[in-house]
């Protein structure tokens, strides 16, 4: 256990509003995981409000931090805080509090509320403060204990950077704005108060009884002081003690008085040598104790120095010496061929002038190293020259060479190992980012910033493109991050996805190839025929239209008539009378390709969409023909990538891009469509209702739905399971979409 918490509670039934003190109990594993909440308030007002406002704040904190799916990443995730988890906690809150008050038509009176939000893990300690309660840190210093006021002395951590360029899209909560995040000394006590309790007990008498009694203890002897002293003010505090590497014994041993030198000398040398073993690198083998080994073999290898002959006192001994012979003499002098120690004294007093001739050897040597040709010449005569050696020293020669080897591994292993750690150490670093970016997005989308969200969704997803991927561990790291990054898209970008659709018309074998809704049923169309059909009905009822060719892009007159674009003329189709008729168009056949059409007042009137002219053309309708031509378009507005129009009055345009611009008597009004992500390329089909724009992408499988009035994305709806998409129609009184996909209708539900 890492701490001991401990609640006070005074006289707060004689407050005029509601005081209360509240420490979670969570489960074992919940408490490893993230440690404990409180809460400490004083909220004015009635008290009825009071106990609902606080119910309701240790409801929400409770649920939003202990209910955070990213707690159970903290053992898996290297540098994933309690910070982080316990800031959207409290972003969270702040947004839920908010909404209730509203709800419950409940005001507070923030000059007279005092609440404090916190959350004790380990030996770190998380807190947020709206009012005047106090948050108190009671330390030892030198001998003595010393009592500070936290808020007062804690410095502001700077913003993230996209909030400091642009001064914080989101909105700024009304009751946490910040959070004070720090640790708590080992055996220091932290002591959260209303503002009443520090003004009856002085700091002296605090520090004497937290710093002496256990938390539970030292709050009732605190209860039965204040109790004395007044008997009708609310006093709350929360009693905090870390107790986390206290020594609860020392054990004391004696040292001997008198030690000898050498076991002195001894004590030290052991000391140096667990020195040494604590101070080795990691996977780095010890030479010292190597060469120790290395330097015992040679030294036990080495002759023993000659015994001296026992001198027995005999006759011989009295005898006079013979002379010596001048030959022996020169004889004991001359240095043996074994003796490489005299024999280079000798040389180098007689020969100092071939110091210079062993630099050369030695250069030229190294210039061979790099002649593959001389490599055969050089290995015989590394062995020969091994040979050569006595058994001796040419064990002595592999023993350097194992050495030398050993050292290189040992060196290369460590410095590979080096490496890794950084890699590994980054690679967490960058996961935790991208979490923390996640969090960010969630915290945007709470107040309805779609732009701040998207824009870190796009920073998170460039990061995640650069995380490694070369482990096994990595790739499934990335999967999951991959995973969490698409869900957060989808909330970004308003991506509903469509599962389990079922058809509502089979159309195998009739050729139909658009659609269009008129309640209560569908008419498909292709070629020169027409098919009323019944949704969820087997039964058809096909018409042939005298004079058609290729009937496209209907559009019903909200009347009793269906209008086909016909190859360059309008054929029109009675749903009532099954009769039809066509419309010429004067010299519609110079204008080039005509991506759309719309007809308007009362069928008097079509448009016609020319990208290749960059004009909209309107035509009057004379008899059987519609004659007079007019530039509708009075400004040099681009709309060379436009795809569809819809008239409501004014005129809208959609271009391939998904952008929708707005005109009104051919000018172009101020009207900014939502930026449609993922990006589309081949957008078309724009239909126009009473509130709403409807507008697809086949190739995405994306139907989008835009608020008519200001262009804001209402939602995307993604049709992932159907395959060839030819056309799309809305029921929008109903809410209802229906898709025709290959040789069937889908229905689609719109929220």
């Amino acid at each position: 256990m890492y701490n001991k918490i401990a609640s006070l509670i005074l006289n707060a039934a004689k407050a005029n509003g509601l005081s209360d003190v509240f420490v979670a109990q969570p489960d074992s594993l919940k408490e490893s995981l993230a440690g404990k909440i409180f809460v400490l308030a004083e909220i004015s007002g009635k008290k009825n409000d009071g106990r609902k406002i606080f119910d309701f704040l240790t409801m929400s904190l409770n649920d939003n931090y202990y209910n955070d799916e990213k707690i159970l990443f903290r053992g898996k995730i290297e540098g994933l805080k309690i910070e982080n988890i316990f800031e959207v906690a409290v972003t969270k809150t702040n947004k839920d509090l908010e909404d209730f008050l509203v709800a419950q038509k409940i005001k507070i009176n923030s000059a007279a509320t005092n609440i404090t939000i916190g959350v004790i893990y380990e030996n770190k300690l998380h807190f947020a403060n709206f009012g005047r309660n106090r948050a108190l840190l009671v330390y030892r210093h030198d001998d003595d204990y010393e009592i500070i006021n936290v808020e007062t002395t804690a410095t502001d951590a700077p913003l993230p950077s996209n909030e400091a360029e642009e001064g914080g899209t989101a909105k700024t909560p009304k009751l946490f704005s910040s959070v004070v995040s720090g640790e708590v000394p080992v055996g220091s006590y932290f002591i959260f108060t209303s503002e009443a309790l520090p003004e009856y007990l002085s700091g002296k008498d605090l520090i004497d009884i937290v710093t002496k009694l256990p938390p539970m203890t030292a709050a009732e002897q605190i209860k039965s002081i204040l109790t004395k002293i007044n008997t009708y003010i609310p006093f709350l505090g929360i009693i905090i003690k870390n107790t986390a590497g206290v020594i609860t014994s020392e054990i004391k041993e004696e040292a001997e008085e008198e030690a000898s030198v050498q076991r002195s000398i001894s004590s030290l040398n052991y000391t140096e040598q667990k020195t040494e073993q604590m101070l080795a690198p990691t996977n780095l083998f010890n030479f010292s104790k190597i060469f120790n080994i290395v330097k015992q073999l040679i030294k036990n290898w080495q002759p023993l120095p000659p015994t001296p002959p026992k001198k027995y006192l005999n006759a011989i001994e009295k005898k006079s010496p013979e002379p010596l012979d001048l030959g022996t003499i020169k004889s004991m002098n001359v240095a043996r061929s074994d003796s490489f120690l005299i024999k280079e004294k000798i040389f180098f007093k007689k020969k100092s002038g071939h110091i210079l001739f062993g630099i050369k050897e030695s250069l030229a040597f190294i210039g061979g190293l790099f002649n593959f040709r001389s490599w055969p010449k050089i290995i015989s005569s590394l062995k020969a020259w091994i040979q050569s050696l006595s058994s001796k020293n040419r064990l002595l020669f592999w023993a350097l060479g194992a050495l030398i080897f050993i050292f290189v591994i040992s060196v290369s292993f460590t410095n590979w190992s080096h490496k890794r750690q950084l890699a590994i150490e980054d690679f967490n670093n960058r996961v935790v980012a991208i979490e923390t970016q996640t969090s960010d997005i969630d915290a945007h989308l709470l107040y309805n910033d779609s732009i701040g969200a998207g824009k870190i969704l796009l920073e998170a997803q460039a990061a995640l493109a650069a995380l490694p991927q070369d482990t096994k561990e990595q790739q499934a790291t990335y999967q999951r991050l991959k995973e969490l990054l698409s869900a957060n898209a989808d909330k970004v970008e308003k991506i509903v996805h469509v599962n389990d659709l079922k058809s509502v018309n089979d159309l195998s074998g009739l050729g139909i190839n658009n659609l269009v809704f008129v309640e209560p049923k569908i008419y498909g169309a292709g070629n020169d025929f027409v098919y009323e059909l019944n949704p969820n009905a087997s039964s058809s009822v096909k018409t042939t239209i005298e004079g058609a060719k290729n009937l496209s892009q209907p559009i019903f007159n909200e009347k009793d008539s269906i209008y086909y674009w016909d190859n360059n003329k309008i054929s029109i189709f009675n749903i009532k009378t099954k009769a039809s008729n066509s419309l010429s168009i004067n010299d519609v056949d110079t204008l080039g390709d005509i991506a759309s059409f719309k007809i308007f007042t009362n069928q008097n009137n079509i448009y016609l969409l020319s990208p290749e002219n960059n004009q909209v053309y309107r035509y009057a309708r004379s008899g059987s023909t519609y004659g007079q031509k007019t530039n509708w378009l009075n400004t040099g507005v681009d709309i060379s990538q436009a795809k569809d129009l819809a008239i409501d009055g004014d005129i809208y345009i959609l271009d391939n891009s998904a952008n929708v611009q707005k005109f009104f008597k051919g000018e172009k009004q101020d009207y900014q469509s939502a930026k449609i992500l993922p990006i589309m390329n081949n957008a078309s089909r724009l239909t126009i209702g009473e509130k709403y724009l409807y507008f697809w992408e086949a190739d995405s499988k994306r139907l989008v739905v835009l608020n008519k009035k200001d262009g804001l994305l209402i939602n995307q709806y993604q049709v992932d399971s159907l395959n060839d998409l030819k056309d799309f129609s809305i029921d929008e009184t109903n809410k209802t979409a229906y898709i025709l996909s290959g040789e069937k209708i889908y229905k689609v539900t719109l929220n």
